[in-house]
């Protein structure tokens, strides 16, 4: 009787898992078909600094902040590789709109974290995304079972798109400061937003200020980054940089995939140009199949890694703080991959890509300030090469 208990829920989970993956495979169907809209909306992106109503409707569509949340809220659970997929795509023909996509799908995967009471609240329409900035700039102080949230978060992506931020906060309570952060998610509206993205890259992810004064919140909508996930599938038996990073990451390999693609058309269909056409340059397809080819490889590395994380899942089997450390540093070296491939297509975009309007200029521009998040910073290398020497260290939050 046992053995057949078992296989039923064999059955079902296979039946649940294939669901899902179907919904997957429609979403990148529908961001494949939303892709011409996203170009076309391009330059009201770069002028407005923030994603035309229109694309945000289009992305809600096609299903991707659905990714990362539980199916128990009507979520996909996706592969990670499968949302590295849909975020490049979206990227290599619009940065910010990449960006948008890749904090608003993110930001839903902390509903698996916070307790499900909370995450039934904020999550309840699993088509919306949402944003988060981690940096416990914030505080919230405890008074009599109330709690209140004040501060002023920078780097607030996705903020003009979202109904609800999680701000990093730290808590103060009558017998101290709690030493371990918090996730505090309130709504949008609960929060000013200081209109401070003024930049040249990623123009239009409105990453602005946002600023709390003692906003009531609800302690079921907070949560930490070692809290213990409630959903039982394979994306929750990772742990969570392993999720945002690769996630992240796809937008400037994205972006430097379509400063690529861009040089490839000049070079198929020939430019105005005062040195030539690129298809007569040696030197110049030299260049332009070295960096197609780094491209692939830093991208195919942190796959590898992610991949072999995700078998690691499936299996129940635990993620070695090794291979986390090699994800983070795949995922740092894909960037700086990016950045000097979008440089090397740029310089071979000539004295047209030194123009405003020009696709390889403002590839430049989003993929540089992509580079300057805080996740892609050098500092973490010393830290993460001693666990790549198998020295047994934590790193946390990135590395637990």
């Amino acid at each position: 009787m046992r053995i057949k208990l078992v296989d039923r829920m064999q059955e079902h989970s296979r039946l649940v898992t294939g669901a899902m993956a179907r919904e997957t495979a429609q979403t990148k169907w529908a961001v494949d078909g939303i892709l011409d809209l996203v170009h076309a909306a391009s330059g009201e992106i770069e002028c407005n600094r923030r994603l035309p109503d229109s694309v945000v409707a289009a992305l809600r569509h096609t299903g991707i902040n659905r990714l990362l949340i539980p199916a128990a809220l009507g979520g996909m659970e996706a592969p990670i590789t499968d949302v590295m997929d849909i975020m490049e795509r979206i990227a290599a023909v619009d940065g910010s709109a990449g960006w948008c996509a890749a904090i608003g799908a993110g930001s839903n995967l902390f509903a698996g974290y916070m307790p499900a009471t909370g995450a039934g609240t904020v999550f309840a329409d699993p088509d919306q995304g949402n944003a988060t900035m981690f940096a416990p700039v914030g505080r919230v102080v405890s008074d009599h079972g109330r709690a209140a949230l004040s501060g002023r978060w920078p780097f607030t992506s996705n903020c003009l798109h979202s109904a609800w931020v999680g701000l990093g906060a730290l808590f103060h309570e009558a017998d101290g400061i709690d030493p371990i952060p918090r996730m505090v998610f309130v709504p949008l509206a609960d929060l000013t937003i200081e209109d401070t993205w003024d930049v040249v890259g990623l123009r239009g992810t409105g990453s602005h200020h946002v600023a709390a004064s003692e906003i009531p919140i609800d302690l079921d909508r907070c949560l930490r980054f070692v809290d213990r996930p409630w959903p039982d599938g394979t994306l929750w038996r990772l742990p969570v940089y392993t999720t945002l990073l690769p996630t992240l990451v796809a937008v400037p390999l994205g972006i430097a995939r379509g400063a690529v693609d861009e040089i490839s058309r000049q070079a198929r269909e020939g430019r105005a140009a005062r040195r030539g056409q690129l298809a007569d340059t040696s030197i110049s397809m030299a260049e332009l199949a070295i960096a197609d080819t780094r491209l692939r490889a830093a991208r195919a590395g942190l796959r590898d890694a992610v991949r072999e994380a995700h078998i690691h899942a499936e299996r129940g089997e635990p993620i070695s703080r090794r291979l986390q450390a090699r994800i983070y540093l795949a995922s740092m070296h894909a960037c700086d991959t990016s950045v000097e491939v979008t440089s090397t297509a740029h310089q071979l975009g000539g004295g047209a890509a030194i123009f405003r309007g020009s696709r390889l200029l403002r590839a430049l521009s989003d993929v540089q300030a992509a580079r300057q998040h805080l996740l892609f910073a050098h500092q973490h290398l010393s830290e993460l090469g001693r666990l790549i020497a198998g020295l047994d260290v934590v790193y946390p939050p990135y590395v637990m």
